[in-house]
């Protein structure tokens, strides 16, 4: 989902002069690896894909709490979280608005039959429903988003700018200072 804001980001970091010269250091990695295994295990056994996805946010909300430090860390933590409670309170899937979904470029038949392992339907049953996947973004990739993946998108354009050595703080803007330190 994210390769292109990933791609993006590299690219306007690269374009504002950053290079990469170190990768941050997170604590408690166990947690990330933990996330993407039990996702995984969603994928390949999609009977228990409600409980292996609301295990996976678990442990990346924890992964993301333990190196809240930084600033885009904190962006993703608030995305993720958002996602997190509509999954919880939607039996482990994120429920998606078929109108929209409709205008993607792929079977949506997965979501209608109740097969998909990570989404449902939108309905009126559901809980939390302006948090589902109910925004379309045409370009650059069709899908449909929810407010919470605007925030992990920001976070993942914020982080990329720090690995480039280029990083841009929302704290010091909203303080008058420029957005990122001098080099």
């Amino acid at each position: 989902m994210l390769l292109d804001v990933i791609l993006f980001s590299f690219i306007v970091a690269f374009l504002r002069g950053g290079r990469i010269r170190n990768i941050p250091t997170f604590h408690k990695l166990p947690f990330l690896a933990a996330s993407l295994l039990l996702q995984l295990c969603s994928a390949l056994m999609p009977e228990w894909g409600g409980g292996f996805v609301s295990l996976a946010y678990v442990c990346i909300l924890l992964f993301f709490f333990y190196n809240r430090v930084h600033e885009d860390i904190r962006i993703f933590l608030i995305g993720w979280l958002l996602n997190s409670l509509v999954i919880w309170t939607n039996l482990g899937r994120m429920p998606v608005d078929l109108k929209l979904a409709e205008k993607l470029p792929y079977s949506i038949e997965p979501i209608v039959n109740g097969t998909d392992f990570k989404h449902t339907v939108l309905s009126e049953a559901t809980h939390l429903p302006f948090l589902s996947d109910i925004i379309y973004m045409p370009f650059p990739i069709p899908r449909l988003i929810s407010v919470g993946d605007m925030f992990i998108m920001l976070g993942t354009f914020f982080l990329v700018q720090r690995i480039m050595n280029r990083p841009i703080s929302l704290v010091r803007l909203r303080a008058g200072k420029p957005y990122a330190a001098k080099h």
